[in-house]
């Protein structure tokens, strides 16, 4: 019985202790207790000048949170005192997850938090992004930049245009010389440079590549590589035509020709001859009996047709052939677009004739009927042909003649190179050599072919004949017609680093040591119908116009 009396006394004193707890517990509480939930996932997916941030929102809403507030800075802030004292700091209020942020800096560094807010309610705690091991989120590079045109580079500048409304500070230009530790050139923009979104950087080399970068800050807000325009090639007499001169005959080639033999006492003398960008020259002379005539390189003369740099290249568009007869060091075109106007061929050699070197650098080719060189008669000599980051587009069309035609067993061509190009529609042999042989081979390196030949004609043949043939890091793409033949030659054949796609198909003089892949034209080329050969895979091979950008 003692026991069971002390119980219930313990019972009833429990009680009352009980009941004055509560009492003072309800009297006692602390409305800034009530709090709203912090979130418990926290991510961020950011783009250049954007950033995504999810958040549980449902689950907080649940429990009185009405909209939530995040904040971003750049900044380096210590602890949560540091960031409510800041002016870095940017504030948004998001009603629900996802939530967009604006107006950040590419390629930066930034810390973030968030809390839900409630007007019944105190704030939840601050929670800082943070994803493996890592406090900050980085933006993504961003392109504010223009691309450069040719209207936009000389010989010694390079005009640069962006994104006006962006805030930038300054620019860096460098060709990739700097040795280490030194800083690429560093060009601070005025509030009036900035305003207009445009800068002209001089003071370049020719022909160099640059690549200029653009900055707020530390913050990289784009970045474009362009190379200025060439130099305009030196010689005894260098001379930009009138825009006037529409015409280019024997008469405006023999005139800069005396000047430079007068000027130097010299008869083999060296001419470089100007084109105005965009203008369009007819490539023509007159026979004494009034009639059409080929356009002459005068005896001992070395002539470079160059283009001057502008928004276009100038056009020379053939009425008649290039006669290149007589004995001269070389004959260049650079920056020029040909255009068969009535001519066929641009040489079509039939006399006597000796070169060094015959070389076209930054060149189109359109539309020819038949050769861009061959020979057809005389005891024709060529040390070298280049062709160099040119593109050719439907040539020998018509089924004409081969894009280069050693027809003769009296021409002697030292060698044959093709560098850096585009042969786009062949509607013929590519190379024909009929009864001799190019003694230093042909090499062919960094070119894209595609349409390479049509039905029953050669990609390249030596006609018995010891002609090598070295292709390297080059991609030939499909084929006109699966009657198309491949290489003939009793030379050696080698491939290095090249890639052959899957309808490249000959049906005969099969090229067995450039086996096809397994790819097509249209799965390696973005657009090939419509001749935009840029590259939909990784490889850097062909002709580096159409590289895939990285």
């Amino acid at each position: 019985m003692k026991t069971l009396k002390y119980s219930v006394w313990a019972i009833m004193l429990l009680a009352a202790t009980l009941v004055s707890c509560t009492d003072k517990m309800d009297w006692d509480i602390d409305p800034t207790l009530d709090r709203c939930f912090s979130t418990t996932s926290l991510s961020v997916d950011p783009s250049d000048t954007e950033a995504e941030v999810t958040f549980d929102a449902g689950m907080m809403k649940q429990y009185g949170a009405e909209k939530f507030e995040i904040q971003v800075t750049s900044a380096t802030l210590a602890d949560d005192e540091a960031w409510d004292n800041s002016d870095e700091v940017t504030t948004f209020e998001a009603e629900n997850s996802p939530y967009t942020i604006t107006g950040l800096i590419g390629d930066t560094e930034y810390s973030l938090r968030m809390r839900a807010l409630s007007s019944k309610k105190t704030a939840s705690r601050w929670v800082h992004y943070s994803s493996n091991s890592k406090t900050t989120f980085k933006t993504k590079a961003e392109q504010i930049m223009n691309a450069v045109t040719n209207a936009d580079r000389g010989e010694d500048f390079i005009t640069v245009t962006w994104d006006a409304s962006k805030a930038v500070t300054h620019l860096t230009v460098s060709d990739g010389t700097e040795e280490e530790g030194q800083e690429p050139r560093t060009i601070k923009l005025t509030d009036e440079e900035k305003a207009a979104g445009k800068y002209t950087i001089t003071g370049l080399k020719p022909s160099t590549n640059y690549t200029i970068t653009i900055y707020y800050n530390d913050s990289k807000r784009g970045s474009v590589t362009a190379s200025t325009a060439a130099e305009m090639p030196s010689g005894d007499e260098k001379v930009e035509l009138d825009p006037a001169i529409t015409t280019i005959n024997n008469d405006v080639i023999a005139d800069i020709v005396t000047a430079a033999q007068e000027k130097t006492g010299k008869t083999n003398v060296a001419i470089t001859i100007g084109l105005q960008p965009g203008q369009t020259y007819t490539m023509v002379s007159t026979a004494e009996d009034g009639t059409d005539a080929n356009v002459k390189i005068p005896e001992g003369a070395s002539v470079t047709f160059f283009g001057l740099a502008g928004e276009s290249k100038p056009v020379l568009n053939w009425k008649k052939c290039l006669d290149i007869c007589g004995s001269h060091s070389y004959i260049r075109f650079q920056n020029v677009s040909m255009k068969d106007k009535g001519s066929q061929y641009l040489i079509n050699q039939d006399k006597d004739a000796s070169v060094g070197e015959i070389a076209f650098t930054d060149c189109t080719f359109s539309d020819f009927e038949s050769s861009v060189f061959r020979t057809k008669g005389g005891v024709v000599s060529v040390d070298k042909i280049l062709v160099d980051n040119c593109v050719m587009t439907n040539m020998s069309t018509g089924n004409g003649m081969p894009v280069f035609y050693i027809g003769t067993k009296t021409t002697n061509v030292g060698k044959l190179e093709l560098k850096n190009s585009t042969f786009d529609t062949t509607s013929h042999n590519f190379i024909q050599l009929k009864g001799v042989a190019i003694s230093g081979g042909i090499t062919i390196s960094d070119c894209t072919f595609y349409n390479n030949v049509t039905g029953t004609k050669y990609f390249m043949d030596s006609n018995g004949m010891s002609t090598d043939l070295t292709i390297t890091r080059t991609v030939l793409g499909k084929s006109m017609d699966a009657t198309a033949k491949g290489v003939r030659t009793t030379g050696s054949i080698v491939i290095n680093e090249s890639l052959r796609t899957k309808d490249c198909v000959y049906g005969s003089n099969d090229i067995k040591e450039f086996a096809a892949g397994s790819q097509t034209s249209e799965e390696i080329f973005t657009d090939p119908a419509n001749h935009n050969f840029t590259l939909k895979i990784d490889d850097r091979i062909g002709d580096p116009r159409w590289y895939k950008a990285e």
